[in-house]
Formats: C-alpha cells, structure tokens, sequence
C-alpha cells in the first residue's frame, strides 16, 4: 500500500488482505474440521472490530467472534454482524435481557454469578446464551479447576439454572507461548478431566475450547471443538524465538511533517530541556504523540522513518507532537508523509522494535491507538473503507 500525502494529521492504514493471509496461516494448524473464533476484542486489537469481522465473517471454519465486553459485542450487531459472538469477559447481569435479544453469547464465571444471570433472564422471560469459564491454573475469570470434583459439581449446578442456555465450555492458556509446556499440559489435564466427567454425566457442551493462539502453533494436542485466535489474525508471533513463518502485519501509523525547524549548539528540544543540542540540527515536528497511543517511552530513543530513512526521536514525546531530526534526510519538506511504524521504501520499522525500545507490549501499542486517529481499509490495494472516530464526538 503506498502512502500519500493525506489531509489527516496523523492516519492508521490497515491491510485487509494481510489479515486473510494470517487467517489462512492460523488454520493451517488446525485439522479441517475445527472451528475458530477469531477474537476481535478491543476494536480487533485496533485493527477495527466491525471490519475484521465483516472480513471473515464468511470464511470457512471461522464458528464465530470474541469481544471483551456487552458493548463490543453490540458495535458488532449494529455492523450486522451475524454469527455468534462471545463475550469472553464480564457481562452484569441486568443486561440479560438485552443479551437475549442481541444474541450475544454471556461467559459464566462462578455459580453465584449464574445464579444472579438466571434470575434476570427469568425475570425477564427469556433465556440467555452461555459458555462456561474454567480457571485451570491462571486465576483470571473462571470457576475454579482444582478440586475437580468441587469444579464439577458448581457446573452442574449451573446446568441446571432456568433461562440459561450452556452451549460450551472453555479455558485459557497462561503461557502457551512457552517452550517448556509443563503448565499448559497441567491446564489441559484440568479441563479435560473435568470436560469428560461433566460429558460422562450427559451434559453435552457441545462446544469445547482452550486454545489460544499460542495453544494453536504449539500445543495441537489441545485442540478440540474450537480454538481462539486473535494474536495470529494481526501479525504478532506467539513467541519471537519459534516465529510463525507467513504472517503479515496488517497495520502502519503514518503522520507527516507539520514543521521544520533549524536548530544549533545551546538550544534544546521538548518538555523538561532533556535533548541539548550539540550541533546543527533540522528538526521536524510531527504530529503524533502519546494521546494517539505512540509511548512515551520512545522519548529521545525512538525512531521514524521519513523517505526511506531512520530519523531519531529527539526531545519528550509529547501529547500531540513529537520531534524528529532529520538533519540527515536530503530534501523533507512540510507535508512528507512519516513512517510511525510500518514500511518506507526499502527500510522497515516493526511495532515489535518500536515497543521492545519502550519497553512495552507490541499488541497493547496497536490497542492503545487512540480513537481520534483515522482509520483507513485497504483491500487489493484499494481504500475500501475508512473510520473518522472524531466525527462521533
């Protein structure tokens, strides 16, 4: 996708195409007959939720997605979305009613949280859609694995609850990604002792997962009914070291050139004075800071890429701007479209990179891209959508 000169301050292009291409290198773990929820979660990692979904909604073997929350799920139904979605974190029960009429698939994590879901729907006279959370070994959400047979009997208990209708069960690896598989080979003897003993009693749960994306590349004998995949859907490798080959990265944060300025010895650049300048120096100011999610941890150690070429950050990352130099770059004029993170040319400069020199999470920086920043779909290297949040404020 070629960037040009755009009228947003600062813009996110999203390849549609390089999310298909990862779709396609997740399931080439899985056996044929093995669905996925692909998680969408927190505006599809930033990638934009209504989009992916639309995307994959009709590809093979995708069962359906998975949000965070009641709202996600609804901005999922109000982009017609049809295909179940589950809500893999905490719903409040008073929003039974609107569960059942959205569809929306609610997670059961305890049975004094049933208990109060069951009552709302009655009281509402309607039956909401569940999948029970087990907690086997991650103490997150979740009815406790361990002693089975406590685990065993809550479920029941859940099971037989009016206005609940349990359609599966699932669990979630803590670190699946790991090359010691000790602790997810515990968690899967957890779900799978308590899985068969609840089959062997006649509950059928007809719908059993555990894998994340982690669990997928590197633990096929976990896999069951269904997987979860939401890592490998957007480029990031479930562990660096044993990277998955095929995976593209879907996503580059562009801004431009607001200002150039020339700067020498004695002078310094940005809040608190903490760059001095030592030399001559061209600086450009870019519009991009950390309310548009870029860390502040790349103050005076980041990069860009401005023509094909690395430009320090120089100065504090601010709220709105950030400074750049470009002293060595011939010929940047206001305007000149800036690399935030992504691909100029024959130069490169992952999310991975920029995060390990912030010290931060790659995926938590595609998350954190604030809502002001525009969106825009590419599809066969067309523009085939666009999302300008601050229009709804």
């Amino acid at each position: 996708m070629p960037s040009k000169k755009r009228e947003e301050r600062t813009w996110v292009e999203i390849d549609l195409d390089a999310i298909a291409n990862n779709y396609a290198v997740a399931r080439s773990f899985l056996r044929e007959q093995t669905r996925m929820i692909a998680v969408v979660k927190a505006n599809a990692y930033g990638n934009g939720a209504p989009q992916v979904a639309r995307l994959l909604e009709g590809e093979p073997g995708v069962y359906g997605f998975g949000v965070a929350s009641f709202e996600e799920g609804m901005r999922l139904r109000r982009a017609e979305i049809t295909k179940p979605i589950l809500i893999l974190g905490y719903t409040p029960p008073g929003r039974a009613a609107l569960l059942a009429a959205n569809s929306l698939i609610a997670t059961l994590t305890e049975g004094e949280y049933a208990r109060c879901l069951s009552e709302a729907a009655c009281a509402a006279g309607v039956t909401v859609r569940c999948h029970v959370k087990l907690d086997t070994g991650m103490n997150r959400l979740g009815v406790v694995g361990r002693p089975v047979e406590r685990a065993v009997a809550e479920i029941e208990g859940m099971l037989a609850l009016k206005g609940l209708q349990v359609e599966g069960i699932f669990t979630h690896f803590a670190a699946s990604n790991w090359e010691d598989g000790d602790f997810t080979a515990r968690q899967f003897e957890t779900f799978t002792e308590v899985l068969g003993r609840l089959r062997a009693k006649g509950h059928a749960l007809p719908l059993a997962h555990c894998c994340n994306s982690g669990g997928v590349v590197f633990h096929p004998e976990c896999e069951l009914d269904c997987v979860r995949s939401g890592f490998l859907l957007y480029g990031t490798q479930p562990d660096p070291d044993r990277p998955v080959p095929g995976l593209k990265n879907p996503m580059q944060l562009k801004s431009q050139v607001a200002q150039l300025k020339e700067v020498g010895p004695g002078d310094v650049v940005g809040y608190d004075c903490t760059y001095e300048v030592t030399r001559p120096m061209r600086i450009a100011v870019v519009p991009v800071g950390y309310a548009d999610g870029l860390p502040f941890g790349l103050s005076n150690r980041g990069e860009m890429l401005v023509g094909g070429q690395r430009a320090p950050i120089v100065g504090k990352v601010c709220m709105d701007q950030t400074m750049i130099d470009v002293t060595h770059i011939d010929g940047v004029r206001r305007g000149d479209v800036v690399t935030v993170f992504g691909r100029d040319g024959g130069q490169e400069l992952s999310v991975t990179e920029m995060a390990e020199r912030a010290g931060v999470f790659a995926p938590g920086v595609f998350c954190n891209l604030n809502a002001r920043v525009t969106r825009l779909f590419y599809l066969g290297g067309e523009l085939v959508d666009s999302e300008v949040p601050m229009s709804r404020w």
